[in-house]
């Protein structure tokens, strides 16, 4: 069974709010992004998370600053949680921590145009994956308020016949927004607990 609620959370802004998808003037290098990205993953959703004040004890740890409840309800929608946006070395990061029935962790970034390479998070999630049980989902592809929204992952059956997913998540633009400029390109990385009953 496929867990794809947090896809629906990728919906962060509207035709009203294209702004968030201009390409940075500067743009970082996007190795160094990624691996920025990956490594803040790893430490807070991977090896704190599902502990939450474990996971914002290492939010903690870089700096950041906790998003109000209105930027939680831009990531988030309707499912209640906590979030920091963590100024790295190389841009802005969103963490958000979704409370149950599905309980997430996510690390999403606004890239240039993606990441070219995703071996290095593939080596981290076959690391944590190893022996677990995982199987590869099924890709979705969906657009929804002007957004082209598209993810993949892996799962397992928990103990208690819930699931555990890791999932990589990127949104762009539609294409009458992208051709005005608005290129840019979010990724997100969850970890995500399911509830029995709740894929």
């Amino acid at each position: 069974m496929l867990t794809w609620h947090m896809l629906a959370a990728a919906m962060l802004a509207g035709p009203a709010q294209p702004s968030p998808y201009r390409p940075p003037a500067n743009p970082p290098d996007p190795v160094a992004q990624r691996d920025e990205m990956i490594a803040l993953y790893d430490e807070i959703c991977l090896r704190a998370f599902p502990d939450d004040k474990a996971a914002g004890d290492a939010v903690a740890r870089h700096a950041a600053t906790p998003l109000t409840d209105a930027q939680v309800h831009i990531l988030l929608h309707e499912d209640p949680g906590v979030g920091w946006a963590v100024d790295g070395r190389t841009g802005r990061f969103n963490v958000t921590i979704e409370a149950p029935p599905f309980h997430a962790c996510a690390v999403r970034t606004m890239t240039a145009g993606g990441f070219a390479d995703f071996g290095p998070y593939r080596a981290l999630a076959d690391r944590y994956e190893a022996g677990g049980g995982y199987r590869a989902m099924n890709h979705m592809q969906f657009t929804r308020d002007n957004l082209e929204v598209g993810g993949g992952g892996e799962q397992r059956v928990t103990p208690d016949g819930g699931t555990e997913s890791l999932l990589v998540i990127l949104t762009t633009p539609t294409r009458p927004y992208r051709d005005r400029g608005d290129t840019a390109v979010e990724v997100r990385f969850t970890h995500q607990f399911a509830l029995p009953g709740m894929q």
